[in-house]
């Protein structure tokens, strides 16, 4: 029978209505009528038709088992409830008990409360499950628990883990292979819930059950009817006398005061403890003096067992009195008794120096617990949710350590602190640190941070210039296992002042003398401020330091002629040749894999080479397919019809394009985007794919230029291609990034306040002017009209310019000198980037410069290995991406691709959106929420604006030999896009 009809039927209330919602392990009824239900009658029926009907007869059998109900009442029409009840259904027996007598009822409903708090201590999983269903069901998640065993592995290689000790010494019993209890609970809901709203909390809730005999929980949550869980989180079990016991054997103060409070605590004692070089002085006071014996019999066996770490005695003082709620660190001027107590210290060596002299000696284990007690300050919120967790291993001369904490530690806070502590420990044997942070029970770290300490002479470090690492995702298990399972620790010692320091201070107050710089800061150095009373006249200032910056100006530019003149002179002229096969490039023997017998001639211009595809040697038995390298183009952009554009790859693509239409004709395909598109679809190999699917002699070109963004291609479609012979279908292929609003558009402001611009036709009006032209034409109006009021400034500029240039031996040679300059630059010294991506698009002209092929589109043979690559460059995490900052996709790129598509639709010009593929090593969790949402919208709009939609986001995530870096493909990563796409019956290829 349905859920409503018998709950009418059970309660038998006329005219009443009845609502039922499942919420988790939930169930809620809210009874309503023109008078307010009576409480106790519905109660009393309820209780007896739920002790003869099982629920789960009722509810779907998806449903998870209802663990409460909650029952409410009010009149019809009042926004709140006047009464509510709560019905433990485990424990109906008891309400049936209760059922005549209110106050007997009241208490019942607590004892069953109580009862089934004490069954979860207990360990009992549907007690657990009950248990933390009452907090996460108001957020719709049900809950459910098991319990298994789980053995401790016997591996010597175990990472250092604070707290692996105290698992292991719980019980005299126990060996490494003993087994612990592991608790498993599954959450489940509608909806994927924020971890931040859930983690901390459930971690919390299991640790206060101080479960007896378990190792950990492993927590799962999913969405119903999925299989795979959203995110898993552990949470140590490990009960908090143990992980005091643990920290107290390393001489933690804090927990060996605790210990000895709990041990006395029957005898009213209050206890405190304050180290003192090798000796530990303990005050025991309360009122009435207390008693030597008993107080000693209580400790004195305690601390023997512990055996703290570095602590040889311990001084033990009776005092009499209230305590002082500060104690003091000072001994004591009058005790009642003294009694001197020898620890195992004294006697063993091993035990005799302190945690922070064995963690100076490369003591792992000392440094996993000095380092844990340094991230978690605070030890009731370290007792409550098992606070961070370290582990520790070293690898060759690096130190490689792995943060986890219910909710994700912080980098800012982590990262930097645990990598200064390493260094200020200055291990003989440690050239460097790894520090990765997740939540626990993630296998992949969320974040990395890394630095190297350099040798300098006399075993100087300047851990200030060293670059980031980062290990690979997909490789840091193999510097880190799988998990197994108050000494006051003081504070980073400031550095004297290094002579580094001291020469920075010199040259501070050498500038700040030349009176061009000053110095701000109220440490500036005496020598700067000296001067400063002491100023000459402004202007005599001004007069000699313009002299001077002429005549070094004159020298500087006679110099670089005399530097310049040979190399301009023996510079032979380019040539466009086809490119060599590299070594790692094999041709096939005398095979295709192609089902036509290639591309065929093309005309005498040349632009194809004969039809045979490359194959290179991948990871393992894996072979990569690549085209035949075209011909390099050989581009004079002097012939272009438009001033420079303030991007010199556009300026060679439009120039390029010309040239193809006039040999050619009018591409059938025109590929449009940024470098992620101009590196990741291959014209030749498009178009030999086409011919195998029944399109012959389509003519594919790639118009992709690094920067480009929806705005950038808007334009160039619109505005700089209107007058040239149209495609018969765009392609436009990128990313999210292409799309993102909020990011500053770096490349179309360039190209907006460029020369080539101002000389753009107006937008055409034969066709109805759209809502965004309506909307952007009045300001690129308003644009055109400053940029003419500045045009006389810009040409007394250049005139000027000219002028002082014929003076100037270098000037006209300038762009050949730029380049010698950078490629001498960049021969000496190697830049990181600042972000995932290789290329990240801050210069628009200089990447692929003469590597472009006829066709446009430029090959890329590295192979992107995430272990070599990730040791040259940092990782940047989706969050602080510059290409994802204030994520935003309905600002201007969205207005661009509505005209763009509108545009498209008015020239019956079919418009493909396609969003390129990534690496897995790229997606993580910001970016993977960021993308989810772009594809969303990408899908929105296809069927809005009419324009066809191909995700191939995620097709070859796990290939890194197909890109040449986290985010762009390679020409083997663009032989397999060009050839999926070209099988795709959804894009409306067109024939000739």
């Amino acid at each position: 029978m349905p859920l409503l009809p018998w709950l009418h039927r059970v309660i038998g209330i006329p005219h009443l209505h009845l609502q039922a919602r499942l919420r988790g392990n939930n169930l809620y009824i809210l009874a309503e009528s023109r008078d307010c239900p009576k409480r106790s009658l519905i109660f009393a029926q309820l209780v007896r038709a739920l002790s003869q009907t099982s629920l789960e007869t009722l509810l779907p059998p998806t449903q998870p088992t209802i663990y409460q109900v909650v029952l409410y009442g009010r009149c019809i029409g009042e926004p709140r409830p006047q009464w509510a009840e709560v019905i433990h259904v485990a424990q109906i027996d008891r309400y049936l008990e209760k059922l005549d007598d209110p106050q007997s009822k009241a208490e019942a409903t607590v004892a069953i409360e109580l009862a089934n708090l004490g069954l979860a201590k207990r360990g009992r999983p549907d007690a657990i499950a009950r248990y933390l269903s009452e907090a996460l069901s108001a957020l719709g998640v049900a809950v459910r628990a098991s319990v298994k065993s789980a053995a401790l592995p016997d591996d010597t290689g175990l990472p250092q883990i604070a707290n692996l000790a105290s698992v292991l010494s719980s019980t005299a019993s126990l060996t490494p292979q003993a087994l612990l209890n592991r608790l498993w609970v599954v959450c489940e809901s509608a909806y994927s819930p924020d971890t931040s709203l859930m983690t901390e909390s459930i971690a919390q809730k299991l640790r206060d059950l101080e479960l007896d005999g378990f190792r950990d929980a492993i927590v799962f949550s999913r969405v119903k009817g999925e299989s795979d869980p959203e995110w898993v989180l552990r949470v140590d079990l490990t009960p908090p006398q143990e992980m005091l016991k643990d920290w107290a054997r390393w001489g933690d103060i804090e927990a060996l005061t605790r210990l000895m409070n709990a041990a006395v605590r029957d005898q009213g004692v209050e206890i405190t403890a304050t180290l003192m070089d090798i000796t530990l002085h303990v005050t025991a006071q309360r009122e009435q003096a207390p008693e030597r014996g008993r107080v000693l019999a209580a400790i004195a066996p305690l601390l023997e067992t512990i055996a703290p770490q570095g602590i040889q005695a311990v001084a033990v003082y009776g005092l009499q009195g209230t305590a002082n709620p500060i104690p003091q660190l000072s001994i004591p001027d009058s005790p009642v008794w003294v009694q001197w107590i020898n620890l195992p210290a004294a006697e063993h060596p091993a035990l005799a120096e302190s945690t922070r002299q064995l963690a100076q000696q490369g003591d792992l284990s000392a440094i996993a617990f000095l380092l844990t007690r340094q991230l978690n300050p605070n030890l009731d919120t370290q007792l409550a949710t098992g606070g961070i967790r370290l582990q520790i291993r070293q690898k060759e001369d690096l130190l490689h350590i792995m943060t986890d904490a219910p909710v994700c530690p912080s980098q800012s806070q982590v990262g930097v602190k645990v990598a200064k502590y390493i260094h200020n420990l200055r291990l003989s044997d440690v050239q460097g640190v790894r520090v990765y942070g997740r939540r626990s029970g993630q296998k992949r770290p969320i974040w990395s941070y890394g630095i190297d300490f350099v040798s300098r002479e006399q075993a100087r470090f300047i851990p200030e210039a060293t670059p980031e690492f980062a290990a690979s995702d997909a490789y840091v298990g193999d510097l880190l296992t799988k998990e197994p399972g108050a000494l006051t620790v003081p504070e980073f010692d400031e550095a004297d002042a290094t002579w580094g320091d001291r020469i920075v201070e010199a040259i501070q107050g050498a500038l700040a003398r030349t009176r061009i710089f000053t110095i701000a800061s109220d440490t500036a150095p005496n020598t700067a401020r000296a001067t400063q009373s002491a100023v000459p006249n402004e202007a005599k200032a001004a007069i000699v330091w313009s002299v001077l910056g002429i005549l070094l100006t004159v020298q500087a530019d006679w110099l670089l002629g005399q530097y310049a003149k040979p190399l301009f002179a023996s510079k032979p002229a380019p040539t466009a040749s086809p490119a060599p096969l590299t070594s790692e490039q094999m041709p096939l023997p005398q095979l295709s894999l192609q089902k036509t017998t290639g591309f065929g001639e093309l005309g005498a211009a040349g632009f194809t080479q004969s039809g045979q595809t490359l194959i290179a040697p991948g990871q393992g038995s894996t072979a990569l397919l690549a085209s035949p390298l075209k011909p390099k183009a050989a581009i004079d952009t002097a012939r272009s019809p438009y001033p420079t554009f303030n991007a010199g790859q556009l300026d060679e693509k439009l120039v390029l394009y010309r040239q193809y239409v006039n040999q050619n004709g009018a591409p059938d395909v025109l590929i449009v985007g940024s470098s992620r598109a101009m590196r990741g679809i291959d014209p030749a190999v498009l178009e030999q794919t086409l011919a195998t699917q029944g399109y012959a002699g389509m003519r594919v070109f790639n118009f992709g230029i690094n920067g480009a963004t929806v705005q950038v291609v808007d334009l160039i479609v619109r505005r700089i291609l209107a007058n040239e012979k149209q495609p018969k279908l765009i392609l436009l292929a990128d990313g999210l990034r292409a799309f993102n609003s909020g990011r500053p558009d770096a490349t179309y402001k360039a190209i907006v306040s460029s020369p080539g611009f101002r000389k753009l036709p107006e937008v055409s009006t034969n066709t109805a002017a759209t809502p965004t032209e309506a909307f952007t034409k009045p300001l690129e109006t308003l644009n055109r009209t400053n940029m003419t009021v500045s045009d006389s400034y810009q040409s007394f500029n250049d005139h000027l310019l000219r002028q002082v240039g014929q003076f100037s031996t270098v000037w006209s040679q300038r762009n050949k000198l730029q380049g010698l300059l950078k490629r001498g630059l960049s021969f000496g010294f190697e830049q990181a980037p600042t972000s995932d991506e290789i290329d990240p698009e801050l210069t628009i002209a200089q990447d692929g410069q003469g590597l472009i092929d006829i066709n446009g589109f430029l090959p890329i043979s590295n192979r992107f290995n995430p272990v070599t690559y990730y040791q040259k460059y940092s990782r940047v995490s989706g969050d602080s991406d510059a290409d994802y900052a204030n994520f935003n996709l309905l600002g201007e790129q969205d207005q661009a691709l509505r005209s763009l598509a509108q545009y498209t639709k008015g020239q019956n010009i079919p418009l493909v959106v396609l969003n390129l593929p990534l690496t897995e090593n790229y997606l993580d969790p910001y970016r993977r929420d960021r993308e989810k949402e772009f594809q969303e919208y990408l899908m929105r709009l296809s069927g809005e604006l009419s324009f066809t939609y191909r995700d191939l986001l995620e097709n070859w995530k796990n290939t890194p030999d197909f890109f040449s870096d986290p985010s762009h493909l390679n020409r083997y990563g663009a032989h397999a896009v060009s050839t999926h796409i070209a099988k795709d019956v959804l894009i409306p290829w067109r024939q000739r």
